[in-house]
């Protein structure tokens, strides 16, 4: 009889559990993936631009009337690549870098923007043109990209 009750009060428990499961107090406004160069009202866009010759500021810039928070894996919360004109891909930060595993999130206030600085590597680039294209990294995949282009000479 007490394993019966047992049972019944296990299987209560993970029908608890499962119906918890992907729920979440926030809501995420129809956002895409794709980049902006300035500000677009009701939307999430995201900026890529040069600050200095090597140096490069990522802006996510939350431009709706919403909180949106974005939940992450790990210590990491932006990736950015290098490619040439051909498209192949020179550099990719997350290859070379590690980052704490830990649970985390950035929340973004209406008009809030979360920035980062992103610092071309010393590499010996050929004479040519190079695209970086820099995205968040959330739990659910590859967000608001955006890219930028440089020359070397």
């Amino acid at each position: 009889m007490k394993a019966k009750k047992g049972l019944w009060a296990f299987i209560l428990l993970l029908t608890m559990f499962l119906a918890a499961c992907g729920t979440s107090d926030s809501t995420e406004p129809d956002m895409g993936n794709g980049s902006s160069d300035g500000v677009v009202e009701d939307e999430v866009t995201a900026l890529l631009e040069q600050m200095d010759n090597d140096l490069y500021r990522y802006t996510v810039s939350n431009q709706t009337d919403e909180t949106i928070t974005f939940e992450f894996t790990s210590g990491q919360r932006y990736d950015f690549t290098i490619t040439n004109e051909e498209g192949e891909e020179l550099y990719r930060l997350s290859s070379v870098s590690t980052y704490i595993q830990v649970l985390g999130e950035e929340t973004l206030e209406p008009g809030d923007k979360l920035e980062y600085e992103i610092e071309i590597p010393p590499k010996d680039f050929e004479s040519g043109t190079y695209t970086i294209t820099a995205w968040l990294t959330p739990q659910e995949g590859k967000k608001y990209e955006a890219e930028a282009e440089f020359t070397v000479e």
